[in-house]
C-alpha cells in the first residue's frame, strides 16, 4: 500500500479546464471589443471627412448654395444609417455642421465642426 500512483486528480482537470476556458472567453470579449472601438472610429472619421468636405466647398463658393445641404444630409444618410441627423448653420460668416448618429452601444454619437466662411 506504500506505493502511491503519480498524476492528476478529476479535480485538478476540471479546475484546469474551467480556468482555461475563463481564459478563452476572456480573450474573445477583449477582441469583440476591439472591433466595436475600431468600427467606431472608422464611422467618426467618415463624419469628419463628409464634414471638412462641406465646409470646404462651402468656403469655395463663399456662400451655401441651393441644394447643397440636402445632397450632404443624403450622403449622411448613406454613410451612416437613416437615424443619421445633419444640421447645418452659417450665420455671421460662420458655418457649423452638427451631425449625430447611431453609436454601436445603443447610444447616439454627435461630432460638431465650424469655420469661418468668407463671401
Amino acid at each position: 500500500m506504500g506505493a502511491r500512483e503519480g498524476g492528476m486528480t478529476l479535480l485538478e482537470v476540471l479546475l484546469a479546464g474551467t480556468l482555461l476556458t475563463l481564459g478563452l472567453f476572456a480573450s474573445a470579449a477583449l477582441q469583440l471589443r476591439g472591433l466595436q472601438a475600431v468600427e467606431g472610429a472608422r464611422r467618426e472619421a467618415q463624419v469628419l471627412q463628409l464634414a471638412q468636405g462641406m465646409l470646404e466647398r462651402v468656403r469655395a463658393a463663399g456662400a451655401l448654395e441651393a441644394g447643397e445641404e440636402a445632397a450632404w444630409q443624403s450622403r449622411l444618410t448613406q454613410v451612416l444609417g437613416s437615424a443619421a441627423q445633419g444640421r447645418m448653420n452659417l450665420a455671421g460668416g460662420v458655418l457649423v455642421l452638427d451631425v449625430d448618429w447611431p453609436g454601436l452601444g445603443g447610444g447616439r454619437q454627435s461630432l460638431s465642426v465650424q469655420g469661418r466662411v468668407l463671401p
